[in-house]
């Protein structure tokens, strides 16, 4: 029996207590897992919409690297939250959640189910848990907090936020993280620690049902290297050449997304093109790692649908 059909045979459980407006659908994985096509195959048996949440293929500018749905796939079925945001935003998961409330309202009006597909960890825990309260920064705490770090350096820097939160930073010791984290103290001298134990705004109000996309480690990553080759083929180059020629901050989250950090190094002349190859590559297999770890311990309850 195919995958679709054993997700046809749960809803066929649960459709007499499913309805549009009180429930939605989540199909989650790691990355090259078949998450997309099969949502749309579902999405055509129930007369379903999809619904991004990934964090790289909102980009407008990014549509091969990102693994953006193709034209066949976005004729389809209705698709949402694809492609709408321009390079040069730091585009926040706040940003997406505001966006997905008020898009969840719209298609209430056309009577379909609401698919939401993705592989972004974030997002997803935005979606079904809601967001800590914390203000908006104001550009001169964010400037703060980054002439902070460039006068101490990463290494005290660390240990200045470890005084400030150990318990955030002991989890959390990227660099932007860092950084918003002491941004957030100058500005509310309250640490991300307190902000995260209050109460949660944004959540979707609805009965969720859980799917997660599952399959071998070996097989992902074989896919990951083959589709990478594929977008590669299909003139991802130049799609980071636009991004290149326009000096992208590289600071901006697109800058750093899968694929395009190294392949910015290569037209930089920094590395060779096979290096931005290997390394790309390199850096999908610690992403679907990390993303099979979040999905183990970070996730609500799911059922699996197996695609061996």
């Amino acid at each position: 029996m195919s995958s679709v059909l054993k997700l046809k045979t749960y809803f066929d459980i649960i459709k007499n207590d499913y309805h549009y407006k009180n429930d939605l659908i989540i199909i989650a994985g790691p990355t090259c897992v078949g998450k997309s096509s099969l949502a749309i195959k579902l999405a055509k048996l129930i007369n379903g919409v999809l619904i991004n949440a990934d964090s790289v293929q909102v980009y407008k500018d990014l549509e091969l690297l990102s693994a953006r749905p193709s034209k066949v796939d976005l004729n389809q079925v209705p698709h949402f939250l694809y492609g709408y945001v321009k390079s040069n935003i730091n585009y926040s998961v706040a940003d997406w959640l505001n966006r997905l409330n008020i898009v969840l309202k719209d298609i209430e009006k056309t009577k379909k189910i609401a698919i939401l597909v993705g592989g972004s960890g974030l997002y997803l825990n935005a979606a079904i848990n809601g967001l800590a309260p914390i203000p908006i920064l104001t550009k001169e705490n964010k400037n703060k907090s980054l002439i902070k770090l460039k006068n101490i350096g990463i290494d005290r820097f660390k240990k200045t936020n470890f005084n400030i939160d150990p318990k955030y930073v002991g989890k959390n010791q990227d660099k932007h993280r860092l950084l918003r984290s002491y941004a957030v103290f100058l500005q509310t001298n309250k640490n991300m620690t307190y902000w995260h134990k209050q109460t949660r705004k944004g959540a979707i109000k609805r009965n969720i049902y859980n799917f997660l996309i599952d399959l071998e480690r070996k097989s992902i990553y074989e896919r990951c290297e083959l589709r990478f080759d594929n977008m590669i083929k299909a003139g991802a180059i130049e799609e980071v050449k636009k991004l290149h020629d326009s000096n992208i901050n590289r600071s901006l989250p697109i800058a750093k997304s899968l694929g395009v950090r190294w392949l910015l190094n290569y037209l930089d002349k920094k590395i060779s093109f096979e290096e931005a190859i290997r390394l790309s590559k390199r850096d999908t297999r610690r992403y679907v790692k990390r993303q099979i770890t979040w999905f183990n311990y970070n996730y609500i309850p799911y059922k699996i649908i197996n695609m061996k």
